[in-house]
């Protein structure tokens, strides 16, 4: 089996209306064609007052409205669903990966077609132009994920490796993570670095994240996208 992860852009339409779309119209179809595990998450979230990163860019280079993730038996036999998404969506951006899951969603599990809980913030992160591959993904997973762990208010995180991308012209993104936090955390960082009353632990979580992004990442190699996420599927996750 293999995970495929598409990113997304749903053009002149709105996070809503995607999802209606999606959840009525493609979900049923994507089954049919033999996807498992399926996901799909969605930036129809109002951003009003939120954290600065989280705010969907609308210049040139717009962030992805969002993924769609599922499994197939191979990614060669990709064609009929990814011809059924370059249909729905504006654009589309395909990749197969690898998934590490870190934290488990066990305290707010999702039910099958329902949002999860809080919001999904998912991430595609590019290697800095100064590491090769493996010291990039080294950095990432043995140093960075402890950080990613005890620093935020995280309940989910998953590490999406970028094995290779599927579709033409494609963002060199080499990593996508998939991580749950409480709404409030959209708007108050105090909540997003689990420092709720204690501004000493803030700036020492905020200063100890942004010293190891700055380890493994330019400062234009990430792309954020505050999401709903749905779980489309009765897969449960692993527990730790």
């Amino acid at each position: 089996m293999e995970k495929l992860i598409y990113a997304w852009w749903g053009g002149a339409r709105s996070g809503e209306a995607v999802r209606r779309h999606f959840l009525s119209e493609l979900q049923p179809r994507l089954v049919e064609l033999g996807v498992e595990r399926l996901q799909f998450n969605v930036a129809d979230l109002d951003l009003t007052g939120a954290v600065e990163h989280m705010r969907l860019a609308t210049g040139p280079n717009p962030k992805p409205g969002g993924i769609v993730s599922f499994w197939l038996t191979s990614a060669y036999r990709r064609a009929p669903v990814e011809a059924l998404l370059a249909q729905a969506f504006e654009r589309i951006a395909g990749y197969v990966v690898t998934e590490s899951t870190i934290l488990p969603n066990i305290e707010h599990p999702g039910k099958p077609g329902e949002r999860t809980w809080g919001f999904s913030q998912v991430s595609f992160l590019k290697v800095a132009a100064r590491l090769s591959f493996d010291e990039w993904r080294r950095d990432w997973f043995e140093r960075h994920t402890k950080v990613g762990i005890e620093t935020q208010a995280n309940f989910r995180y998953i590490q999406n490796v970028v094995v290779m991308a599927l579709t033409r012209d494609a963002p060199a993104w080499r990593g996508i993570v998939e991580e749950c936090f409480p709404i409030e955390a959209m708007r108050d960082l105090h909540v997003f670095y689990d420092a709720v009353g204690d501004e000493p632990k803030f700036e020492r979580n905020l200063a100890v994240m942004m010293e190891s992004c700055g380890r493994f990442l330019d400062a234009d190699g990430v792309d954020v996208v505050a999401t709903s996420e749905y779980i489309l599927h009765p897969h449960a996750e692993p527990t730790l």
